[in-house]
Parts: C-alpha cells; sequence; structure tokens
C-alpha cells in the first residue's frame, strides 16, 4: 500500500507544471488610455525579481479592440506572465470619460485577477505616467499600492478596489468612484475622487470635497484638515472622527433625508495667540457651519450630475417598505436633503 501511495505521489508531481518565481514577469501595474480608431491603448509595467534582489522593470505598450486583445498585442513581452499579482489598474482622463466597462470586465471575469486590486484615474494618460521614470525602488505598481492604501487608512480617501467599483456598478441606488491621481514634475500626487454615472466618469471632487465625502459617508476617521476661521486664524485638525446616521422619510411619496453627522477632533496646531475653551468652542462651532454648508454644495453637485455615489436609493430602500426605484429615481434631482453636525473638540495640541 506505501508503494501505490508513493507511485500516485509520483504520478501527480509530473502532472504539475514548475516555474521558478524569479524568472516569471510580474505585472503589478497596468494603465488603460484611449487609442486610435476607438481602440484601447494598454500599457503594462512587467517587473522581474533578480537573485541579487534587485528588480528589473520593463513598459510594454499596444492598441487593440478588447483588453483581452491587447495581450495578444504585446508581442515583445516575455511568456509566461502573471496578472495574480496585479496591484493597480488605471484609466486615463479620456478613456474613464468614454467608460471602462470594456476593460474592467475582463478582470472580473479572469479567475487569476486579483478582486482586491486598486483602481484609479489619471488626470491625463495613464500610459505616460506608467512609462515616467520615477525613482521607486519598489517600482511604480508597488509603490502607487501604497500610496492609494495609505490614503484610505490613513487620509481621507473612501475605501474602494476593483470589487467595490464592481458592487456599485452593478447595484441599485448607488453609483461607484475611485481615486484621481496626478503626474506632476517628480512626483504622483492624489488630487481627489473622480466621480463616475454607471461607467463613465462624468465629474471630479478635489481634496477638500473628497474629506467631506469621507466624513458623510460612512463612519470614519480621517487625516489632517485645515480650516480658515473668521477672525483670519488657522486651525488644524487630526484624528477627525464621524458618526453618521441617515433618517429618511416618504422614500416612496416625498423623500426627505436628515444626515446627522457627530464630530470629534483634536487640535493639532493652531495659530492664535492664546486657545481656551472659548476659541475651541468657536473652532467646533465654525466646523460644524462649514460641514453643514459643504456637504449641501455636494450634495448639490451629486444631484446636478444625476449620480448617487452615496447611496441614497440604498438607505432609502433599507429603511421604506416596498421601496420603488423608479418613482426614487425622478425625485432624486430636488431631493429634500438636510445636514446637521454636532462637532466636539477632544484635545488640543501645539499653539503657534
Amino acid at each position: 500500500m506505501k508503494i501505490l501511495l508513493f507511485i500516485m505521489c509520483l504520478v501527480m508531481t509530473g502532472c504539475v507544471s514548475t516555474e521558478v518565481i524569479d524568472e516569471v514577469p510580474v505585472v503589478f501595474i497596468a494603465g488603460y488610455d484611449k487609442g486610435t480608431d476607438d481602440q484601447i491603448k494598454g500599457t503594462i509595467s512587467l517587473q522581474r525579481f533578480k537573485p541579487n534582489q534587485e528588480v528589473e522593470t520593463r513598459t510594454f505598450q499596444a492598441e487593440a479592440r478588447t483588453a483581452k486583445g491587447l495581450r495578444n498585442h504585446l508581442s515583445g513581452v516575455p511568456k509566461p506572465i502573471t496578472i495574480g499579482k496585479m496591484a493597480v489598474i488605471l484609466f486615463g482622463e479620456e478613456e474613464a470619460e468614454h467608460g471602462v466597462l470594456r476593460v474592467l470586465d475582463s478582470f472580473l471575469r479572469d479567475p487569476a485577477s486579483g478582486r482586491l486590486t486598486y483602481v484609479g484615474v489619471v488626470e491625463g494618460s495613464a500610459g505616460d505616467l506608467i512609462k515616467e521614470e520615477f525613482q521607486y525602488l519598489q517600482g511604480i505598481g508597488p509603490f502607487l499600492q501604497i500610496l492609494i492604501r495609505q490614503s484610505i487608512e490613513y487620509g481621507n480617501m473612501p475605501q474602494n478596489n476593483l470589487h467595490l467599483f464592481d458592487y456599485k456598478y452593478y447595484g441599485k441606488g448607488m453609483d461607484p468612484y475611485m481615486p484621481l491621481l496626478k503626474k506632476t514634475k517628480n512626483e504622483i500626487e492624489i488630487t481627489g475622487l473622480a466621480l463616475f454615472k454607471g461607467e463613465k466618469m462624468v465629474g471630479k471632487l478635489d481634496l477638500e470635497e473628497m474629506f467631506m465625502f469621507a466624513l458623510i459617508n460612512k463612519k470614519h476617521k480621517s487625516g489632517l484638515f485645515e480650516i480658515s476661521l473668521s477672525d483670519q486664524n488657522y486651525v488644524s485638525l487630526h484624528q477627525v472622527k464621524s458618526d453618521v446616521t441617515y433618517k429618511i422619510r416618504n422614500g416612496n411619496t416625498s423623500p426627505k433625508v436628515q444626515i446627522e453627522l457627530d464630530i470629534k477632533a483634536n487640535i493639532a496646531q493652531y495659530t492664535g495667540d492664546k486657545l481656551d475653551e472659548r476659541i475651541k468652542n468657536k473652532i467646533a462651532k465654525e466646523f460644524e457651519e462649514k460641514i453643514e454648508k459643504d456637504s449641501q454644495k455636494l450634495m448639490k453637485k451629486f444631484q446636478d450630475l444625476k449620480i448617487d455615489p452615496l447611496a441614497l436609493g440604498d438607505r432609502a430602500r433599507s429603511q421604506t417598505r416596498q421601496f420603488d426605484f423608479s418613482n426614487w429615481k425622478n425625485h432624486y434631482p430636488d431631493l429634500n436633503i438636510s445636514v446637521k453636525a454636532d462637532v466636539a473638540i477632544l484635545e488640543s495640541g501645539i499653539i503657534d
């Protein structure tokens, strides 16, 4: 019996192809731009890990009608390659406005593709950003993966990846979004959020708008945020925590949405002479007013674009019996939305 088992193990082992991991080129990042004659221009960055721990990076570019077709047109790419470690999928702004599903669909159908891959939009060309010779030791793909992850964990970027984009695209009463990136002279930076209506990019949020979006979207703990006060002083807040409650009434008739925010924040820096309780209360009051005012402007922007990145429709469905999505869609552009913020300043730090 032992001999039989040993023979079976040898046979099974012989059926499995083996690859030396250092010799397999790995795609960590891919960028897609609008090509000629409505084609897709794809740019990939391949990394090969050498035995001496150095990383060799090469970029390849081609055009085709489909994302799958691009793989066949990348004739200079050494085979085999693996996309199982894909870190980031980027779209140039023009391609994002045209529609991203013709690319993302191929990744969503591929079992080798990771669902937690980050997706993003580049202001300008995704291919130009990938081909740029930035001095990142780990390569541009892993660098952008870390940049986006840290912006989510420690900054104001809402959670997002390939799986969540797919969920929001197909879900009722919600619309997807992606991080917005820009190539500067010597660096890559996150500049805000790209807003989508279905698969097409239709608008943007800058960094300040993204902060407000993060506060009212769901329970959140954000990074630094600077406020200009009415007395010409400035205050930097950090560890801004928000608990948000959505109350939606008359979902099927004349909907009303009330957003209640419980905000707790710490003062990192204040430019005034003295920071006492009176000043702290003043800061809290002005922060409340700013949140309420800017949130209303944000809502109006979403309504004008006829998009629902805050998933108000889905929230209304969960709070309304026999919810009628078609009726909600008609009401959405003129929806009655109010925001009430309650801010508490917990601690104060450096005083200038």
